[in-house]
């Protein structure tokens, strides 16, 4: 599988708790993570994971920027791109051939799955896809000729899987209207992303009641973290006090339209965003769409009220465990700002709490996407 190393990725969390179960069950896995950074430090998040299971292979292409070769091409085809990442295509070819997997678990639609798909076709290796993100409702924003490209490199990752794992029904909708353009009929599975054990076992902390609002999340045009901005001002101009922060992996100036008045404060470890939801009344998920939603399912399982777009893969699991109040359109912001007035501070019932739990619990979670990877592999030897 794929994997990296960012703590506020939904594909670094599901990743965790999958190689935590596989690693229960006595199953040898192989990571590969292709980094774009030319320094980094130990991969820490990793070091629960025993090293006789874990395989851990870590491939360098910091040479190799994908917005550099994107702004330089003048195609919308895929050809380019596969020759200026051949060497890196030749490098997993090897891991794959030397490891022998069973089967290859692609997270995500972008270019690293991409350069892995290619390399396990060639090794004939049955890939499971596993949607964390639409890429081309994530680059909907980039120039026609670029938008072209990513969304020729989905439908070729999509079309060399044997099965796909969707986190929610809206991915798979989506998915099928807008990518490939048709019904995916067979070995198509809908299984939401399991949240890590420490924040559904039982916890010694007290909840906050105090009017203190968050946002938790990568800073991508996607997310529409302007609107959480601006439904801040909108409180403050209908003189309800409280706080607010931002809780991301981007440089300040890089935030546009961020108020004085909203906290920011960088990306934490599993540890620091637990005990973070726990000192909040309320967090704001405002995306314009996600295939899920860890961030508000991680606090939700904490106890914490949480108000997320009803474009969000998570609406379901919330709205099944009987929280459909945490749950609606963003488009009107006097509407949401009211409904936060509302729910901050509140309790999410203990009855709803273990709804949510099983729901999402990574052992159950585990057990099903190993069943799809199991059938991959099946299928592959018949």
């Amino acid at each position: 599988m794929n994997i990296t190393r960012e703590y506020m990725g939904g594909i670094t969390s599901s990743n965790i708790n999958l190689m935590d179960y596989l690693c229960g069950k006595g199953h040898d896995f192989v990571g590969i993570e292709l980094n774009s950074l030319q320094f980094m430090k130990g991969a820490t998040i990793f070091k629960n994971l025993p090293i006789e299971r874990f395989d851990h292979n870590i491939i360098n292409i910091h040479d190799r920027s994908i917005y550099k070769i994107l702004k330089k091409s003048s195609t919308t085809n895929l050809g380019h791109l596969f020759v200026y990442y051949k060497e890196a295509i030749t490098l997993v070819q090897q891991v794959l051939k030397k490891a022998k997997p069973d089967v290859v678990l692609l997270n995500g639609t972008y270019f690293i799955p991409w350069i892995i798909s290619i390399a396990a076709k060639r090794e004939g290796i049955p890939i499971v896809l596993r949607y964390a993100g639409v890429l081309s409702r994530e680059v909907s924003n980039f120039t026609p000729r670029k938008f072209k490209i990513m969304k020729a490199m989905e439908r070729s990752i999509v079309k060399s899987a044997t099965h796909i794992i969707f986190p929610s029904e809206i991915c798979k909708s989506v998915v099928e209207n807008e990518v490939v353009k048709k019904k995916i009929k067979r070995n198509a599975y809908v299984i939401p992303n399991p949240i890590a054990p420490s924040f559904t076992d039982k916890f010694a902390y007290e909840l906050s009641v105090d009017r203190r609002i968050a946002a938790v999340g990568r800073y991508t045009q996607i997310k529409n973290f302007e609107t959480y901005f601006a439904i801040h001002k909108l409180l403050k101009d209908k003189k309800w006090r409280h706080t607010a922060s931002f809780v991301t992996n981007c440089n300040k100036a890089k935030i546009i339209n961020l108020p004085k008045t909203v906290e920011l404060l960088p990306s934490m470890n599993t540890e620091g965003i637990k005990k973070f939801y726990l000192t909040q009344g309320l967090i704001v998920c405002p995306s314009h769409f996600e295939t899920f939603g860890n961030v508000p399912m991680e606090a939700a399982c904490l106890g914490i009220p949480v108000l997320v777009n009803d474009t969000m893969g998570c609406a379901d699991i919330l709205r099944k465990a009987g929280l459909s109040n945490m749950v609606m359109s963003f488009n009107d912001l006097d509407a949401v700002a009211q409904r936060i007035i509302e729910l901050c501070g509140q309790y999410i019932l203990p009855k709803q709490l273990n709804v949510l739990k099983k729901l999402l619990d990574y052992k159950f979670i585990g057990e099903e996407v190993f069943a799809v990877l199991n059938d991959a592999t099946k299928n592959s030897t018949n």
